[in-house]
This record gives structure tokens, C-alpha cells and sequence, in this order.
């Protein structure tokens, strides 16, 4: 037997949750933020999924065609670059587009959690067809000399998100399933966010870091990035010994290499700053969504074959919807007071690093 939970209004800071308050003649000035937070989530991951391709092309620009005199090294590079701009077609713009359909699981869903609180059916244009697929197929070199790739749990959270996503749309789902979809999502978000994972590292036998957070800091940082850093300093460093000798003769060619160095420097830093920013962000919804879910959840706690049963109707393609229609709620004061205490904290920690983050896209 399923035990009673007792429903919560929740205002979401990234989705017009406060919408729900409607009714009670009440609005929140968050819900004007709504636009801006949800589209800051989704420029910052197309910008990362973007950069892992034309990362790579930047990386064979710094290949360099200095050679000794007389020597044919420098036709060899010129092939050498060529052929790593080949690398990266094969390799990469494939990978953009997986990298997008995977971040696009969790904009999708922040969006179909603001048309459910607005009373409106969810509605994406996104594709999740072949979901699994793309997410197993997701595989990248770090630094370290490890594979960076999506665990089973990461794989199985994303595609019965999508599942959700995709009932939401064709089965017309309304408001009285959000509090129902947060509760059954969440371990989901959780473990598809990187927030939490059941796989450990096998050196420190400790939770390792999975989902979209891993797929931005191991993938992203210390794979795309990192290659593009040590090849831009391998360039200049045989530049500079070049020049070094003749710096003297040559000051403005010297000061110029150093200018371009630095410029170059710069943008890794900056795209390293905004991954850093994008993963806070992804920690932010995470929290966000386990707070509202414990809320949502009141004092009664579900275990998971009690949650198996309890969230089924949402992930069945067809249901009979006399049958798994939510009851009308109503919502006291002091559960009202408890929902704007998490959102009023949640906001003041997202709106700067919104800011943040739109500076920088």
C-alpha cells in the first residue's frame, strides 16, 4: 500500500512553478526570471557540446610548420595538420551532436516542469529516438590517459527521463501530475546530473563523479581543453626558442608571439571558467529538485518497489486517465511559508551565477 503523501506547492526558480499559486491569487516575482535562467541553461550546453568540435580544429592551427633550414619538416606538418583536421570531422561532429541530445534530456525536462505548473501540456522538438544509443557512444581521452564514458545508471536515468518527457507530451500531461513527476524523477535528476552516482571509483573505492557533471569536468576540461592547451604551449614554446636568439633584432616579432600566447591562454581559462560555471549550475538544479521533492514528499518516506508502483502510470506509453487523474489539493500557509524559504535560498545563490554565466555566453 502506497502511503499518503502530502502534496507541496513549490515555486522552481528555473521553471514558472510559481504558477501554481495562481489560484490563490498569488505571484512571484521569480517567475521573471524564468525565460532568462532556463535559456542560460540551454546556450551554455550547446556552447560546450559546440566546443569539442571546433576545439579540435583550434588544436591543429597550432601545429607548427617551423623547421631547420633546408629541412622538410615543415611540409610534413602541413600534411600532419590536414590529416587532424580529417581526425576531427570523424571523430568530433558526430560527438557534438550526442553531447547535445544528452544535455537536452535535462533542458527538455526544466522546461515540461513550467508547462505542468502552468497547467499547459508539455511540448519539445527535441528527438530521443536511439537515446541510449548516443549516450554509450559518448567516449573521450582525458589527460590522465583514461576514457571518459557514461555509466550504465547514467544511461538508464537519461532514457527514463526521456520516457517521462515523452509521455508528458503524448499523454497530455497537466498539473496534477507535478508533484507526482518530481517525486518519481528524482533519483533520476540526481543521478543523471552527477549529484549522485552508485558507481565508484576503483582507486578510491568512493562515489565517482557521473552524468552531465562528468561528462563537462572529465570529458570537456580535462580531455578537449586540456589537448588544446598543451598543444598551444608546444607551439609557442618551439616559436619562442626560435626567436629567442634574435629577440634583440626582432623585439616587435617577440612581443607579438607573446601577445598571441596570451590570447590564446585566455580563451582556455575563459571556456574552462564557463564549464566550471555550467557544472555549479547543474549542482544548483540537482539540490533544487531533492529539495522540492522532499517537500513534495512531507514526513512519509517511500521506499523503492513502494515508488515502483507509485510512479508507474507516468512511464507507461498508454493509461486510463479516469484511473491515474490526481486529485484536487489544497495548500495551507505554513506549507507555503516552508516552499518560498527553499526557493528564496535556492535564488539567491542562482541569480549571480545567472549573471555570471550570461557575461560570459
Amino acid at each position: 500500500m502506497i502511503p499518503h503523501i502530502k502534496p507541496r506547492r513549490a515555486i522552481f526558480a528555473l521553471v514558472p512553478l510559481a504558477l501554481l499559486l495562481n489560484s490563490c491569487g498569488r505571484d512571484f516575482p521569480s517567475v521573471q526570471n524564468v525565460g532568462k535562467m532556463a535559456t542560460t541553461l540551454e546556450l551554455s550546453s550547446s556552447n560546450i557540446a559546440d566546443d569539442i568540435y571546433n576545439s579540435c580544429i583550434t588544436r591543429t592551427k597550432y601545429i607548427p610548420f617551423l623547421a631547420a633550414k633546408g629541412s622538410s619538416d615543415s611540409f610534413h606538418s602541413f600534411l600532419q595538420r590536414q590529416d587532424e583536421q580529417k581526425r576531427c570531422d570523424d571523430l568530433y561532429k558526430q560527438k557534438v551532436t550526442d553531447v547535445k541530445k544528452a544535455n537536452s534530456v535535462l533542458v527538455e525536462y526544466v522546461k515540461a516542469l513550467g508547462k505542468l505548473a502552468s497547467d499547459d501540456t508539455a511540448s519539445f522538438d527535441k528527438n530521443f529516438t536511439a537515446l541510449d544509443e548516443s549516450l554509450k557512444n559518448l567516449k573521450f581521452s582525458q589527460s590522465n590517459g583514461q576514457v571518459f564514458s557514461f555509466k550504465g545508471p547514467d544511461v538508464d536515468a537519461g532514457i527514463n527521463i526521456a520516457k517521462f518527457l515523452t509521455n508528458a507530451f503524448t499523454r497530455e500531461f497537466r498539473r496534477e501530475k507535478l508533484k507526482k513527476a518530481i517525486l518519481c524523477t528524482d533519483k533520476d535528476i540526481q543521478t543523471y546530473t552527477g549529484a549522485t552516482s552508485s558507481v565508484k571509483d576503483s582507486a578510491s573505492n568512493q562515489p565517482a563523479t557521473g552524468g552531465l557533471i562528468a561528462l563537462t569536468q572529465q570529458a570537456y576540461i580535462n580531455g578537449i581543453l586540456t589537448a588544446e592547451e598543451e598543444q598551444i604551449r608546444t607551439y609557442f614554446t618551439d616559436y619562442i626558442g626560435g626567436l629567442t636568439q634574435v629577440s634583440e633584432t626582432h623585439t616587435l616579432d617577440f612581443i607579438t608571439l607573446e601577445e598571441n600566447y596570451n590570447k590564446a591562454m585566455d580563451s582556455i581559462r575563459s571556456r574552462k571558467d564557463a564549464a566550471e560555471n555550467y557544472v555549479e549550475l547543474l549542482q544548483k538544479i540537482a539540490t533544487l529538485h531533492s529539495n522540492l521533492k522532499t517537500e513534495f514528499q512531507g514526513k512519509d518516506q517511500i521506499d523503492d518497489a513502494q515508488l515502483s508502483n507509485y510512479c508507474q502510470d507516468l512511464y507507461t506509453t498508454k493509461a486510463d486517465k479516469a484511473a491515474t487523474k490526481e486529485k484536487a489539493v489544497t495548500y495551507d500557509q505554513e506549507e507555503l511559508k516552508r516552499v518560498r524559504k527553499i526557493v528564496s535560498d535556492s535564488e539567491r545563490t542562482l541569480e549571480p551565477l545567472i549573471q555570471k554565466m550570461d557575461k560570459g555566453l
